[in-house]
């Protein structure tokens, strides 16, 4: 399903016009190349150059250069582009058994160009550059290259040769091109093993041996996987095969089809557009459409909003995505918000995480936009809180889970399972409420990192994990949870919390916002969890500072009892999560209703 998928996404690529890019053929790949060697009218080697970006670092640039199969291990040469010690051999420092690759380079090298009959001043300078001598090149790399360029020529990377007369890409010139094809299609031909018939897992279609892809593509720019790439489909141990059938013929693809894939996957993974980091997770997204609405709004979910280019348009995708919430407020729906997306367009989103030398599924969700649409608009709906400005993403959300708002402290576990909640519009794991509960209890404020103990995202998780917990289970409080003060509720936890935000407004009326340590700093775990032993202790402290607020005693005692009224004789001796999430959610309410009244004032 997912190869098949990105197969899909590959003949849409090709189906399209106008493609700003090449869509490699069979006979090609799609590489990152990092050295540029020019060669003058004799072949020699005149010039060595690693592209930079705009910002001046060191970059790599993409090119569709004459297939390049994966190599497993041994001596395999590629042609025209190929790792700087099978085009320089022993004329590199320290290059290990350095005459051996570029022999081995020489011979496929030679039995390509020796098909070609025109003699072009470019050709003759290919030729004339393989006969070149390893005390010729070695000259020549010397007088070129300086220590940090040597050391970047050791440490590998693909090279790609030019004609620098003329300034033309050699693996571009037609006539090599046609000579090439002809090589590659010729040595398919002569594979004898054409007996057994496979079924493509991909495309459904029989093929024989020679068509099968013996070895499946490296996935690159996988959060700590190798940075050469591993592999999503790969066999290496007699446990791991069937039938007698080796490597990956346990799972016969079609070298099209493999090649197809492997290049679409790799063009999402180097693009910032189709994935983000989860952790230890990479994820990667797209819309099965070619179209860049669809995909923007994709995007526009997943991705850190401090993360975007910057769109300032109120129209754009992204700007929409970030108003979610102020929309529900005026009452909009998401048909309403984002009437221009094609609603019948297939997304995908797949979790990729390192194993080895191979890639590990963490997940895989489909479906349409307009399915997906419905479930993050109820998302937002239930996140939709007073003090909620902007509509958190869900790496924003998870972050709130983790210590001191750390992005890598952010439990991977948690990631698979918060993805499911918002994708299937399920209940949110109640391991993400857990964690989000004990930071509330093990942290304070900062507000000079714009960090609270209760801001307004945590408030948010809380109201939506209660939403789509007492939903899920059919119990009628969900209609006690509202996105402001709910004075009307039945819930006791939740007013014991909008008691215990009143405590705490008494005492910073009577003393001061600088006092060392508040009572929420001081009793907020034990107030959550075993109120019984708290409150009556937090009642009498609470009546020395009301004698003591001359200007605001009287005001502070008259919301006490308000609160209190709505209470039963005993306080309750403990809380379950759920209740101590009702206490976080009332405390919350009442001081957005406090700072609403003050700026009213």
């Amino acid at each position: 399903m997912i190869l098949q998928s990105l197969y899909r996404y590959h003949q849409l690529l090709q189906e399209r016009e106008s493609e700003n890019e090449s869509i490699p053929r069979a006979e090609y790949s799609s590489v990152d190349v990092s050295f540029e060697v020019q060669l003058n009218e004799h072949g020699h080697v005149v010039a060595i150059i690693q592209p930079e970006s705009a910002d001046g670092k060191i970059s790599k640039i993409k090119h569709v250069v004459p297939k390049q199969e994966k190599r497993s291990s041994g001596i395999k040469p590629y042609f025209l582009c190929d790792k700087p010690s099978y085009l320089f051999g022993a004329a590199l420092p320290e290059a290990k058994h350095g005459w051996a690759y570029r022999e081995a380079m020489r011979t496929l090298w030679k039995d390509v160009l020796k098909h070609i009959k025109t003699k072009s001043p470019d050709i003759l300078a290919l030729h004339s550059f393989l006969e070149l001598s390893y005390e010729q090149l070695e000259e020549q790399i010397k007088q070129l290259a300086d220590k940090p360029l040597l050391k970047s020529l050791s440490n590998g990377g693909l090279c790609v040769l030019k004609y620098a007369p003329t300034g033309q890409f050699l693996h571009k010139n037609r006539d090599i091109q046609l000579a090439w094809e002809d090589y590659y299609n010729r040595v398919a031909d002569n594979v004898t093993e054409k007996r057994t018939l496979f079924t493509c897992l991909i495309t459904g279609e029989k093929m024989q041996t020679d068509q099968i892809a013996r070895l499946h593509p490296s996935i690159k720019n996988i959060a700590g996987a190798q940075s050469s790439g591993a592999a999503i489909v790969s066999f290496n141990k007699e446990s791991f095969c069937s039938y007698g059938r080796e490597q990956s013929y346990n799972a016969p693809t079609s070298k099209t089809a493999t090649d197809a894939y492997g290049y679409v996957l790799n063009k999402f993974l180097s693009d910032p557009a189709h994935r983000v980091r989860m952790n230890d997770t990479t994820v990667v997204f797209w819309a099965e459409s070619l179209a860049t609405k669809e995909q923007d709004w994709m995007a526009s979910l997943l991705q850190n909003f401090d993360e975007d280019a910057g769109q300032s348009d109120e129209d754009s995708i992204r700007t929409r995505v970030k108003s979610v919430v102020t929309r529900i407020r005026q009452g909009q729906h998401f048909n309403d918000t984002f009437a221009d997306l094609n609603k019948d367009t297939t997304f995908y989103i797949l979790g990729l995480s390192p194993n080895a030398a191979r890639l590990s599924i963490r997940f895989w969700y489909t479906g349409t936009i307009g399915e997906l649409g419905e479930r993050v608009w109820r998302h937002y709906q239930d996140l939709s809180i007073v003090g909620l400005e902007r509509s958190p993403t869900i790496r924003e959300l998870l972050r709130e889970t983790a210590i001191g708002h750390d992005w890598s402290n952010i439990s991977p576990n948690i990631e698979g399972q918060m993805m499911r909640s918002f994708l299937l519009g399920l209940p949110y794991s109640r391991s993400v409420f857990a964690q989000l509960m004990n930071r509330i209890r093990a942290e304070g404020d900062e507000p000079k990192k714009g960090l609270y103990k209760i801001g307004a995202v945590r408030a948010a998780m809380i109201k939506a994990y209660l939403l789509r917990y007492y939903r899920f289970n059919k119990n009628p409080l969900e209609g006690e949870i509202t996105m402001e003060l709910n004075k009307q509720s039945k819930s006791i936890p939740y007013h014991l919390g909008r008691l215990f935000a009143c405590l705490e407004r008494t005492q910073e009326s009577a003393l001061g916002q600088s006092i060392n340590a508040s009572i929420r700093d001081r009793f907020w775990g034990a107030a959550s969890a075993t109120p019984a032993n708290v409150f009556p202790r937090l009642l009498s402290l609470a009546q020395h500072h009301i004698a003591k607020d001359e200007k605001w005693g009287k005001n502070n005692d008259y919301r006490i009892q308000e609160v209190m009224n709505t209470l039963p004789p005993q306080f309750p001796k403990r809380l379950t999560l759920e209740e101590q999430g009702m206490f976080a959610l009332g405390y919350y309410h009442q001081r957005q209703e406090f700072f609403t009244k003050k700026a009213e004032n």
